[in-house]
């Protein structure tokens, strides 16, 4: 059986297990072993996500969505269409009239 890994609390500066750091700060304990394997310590051990925060790769992808609806919306307002009537406008405009 594995030694628990130890560390300091950031608020107390008692060492402390990771998995008990975990418990006491409500976050998930592989959360708090990934960290500490990736070389955090200290607040960024404990540090909450903010809800909503996405990784850059999600963010670039619905940024890539979002301007794909987008040029599909404007393809089909009514000014994307042709305008077919403008052939019509010499008309209008007191161009030559045939009977």
């Amino acid at each position: 059986m594995h030694d628990p890994i130890m560390t300091t609390d950031p608020h107390t500066g008692e060492q402390i297990e990771l998995n008990r750091l975990a418990q006491r700060y409500q976050l998930p304990k592989g959360t708090v072993y990934s960290r500490h394997l990736a070389g955090k310590r200290g607040m960024d051990l404990i540090a909450h996500q903010k809800r909503g925060s996405v990784s850059d790769a999600v963010r670039e992808r619905q940024e890539q969505e979002a301007r794909a609806s987008y040029i599909e919306q404007a393809k089909r307002s009514p000014l994307a269409r042709p305008l077919n009537h403008i052939a019509d406008a010499g008309k209008m405009i007191g161009g030559e009239q045939h009977a």
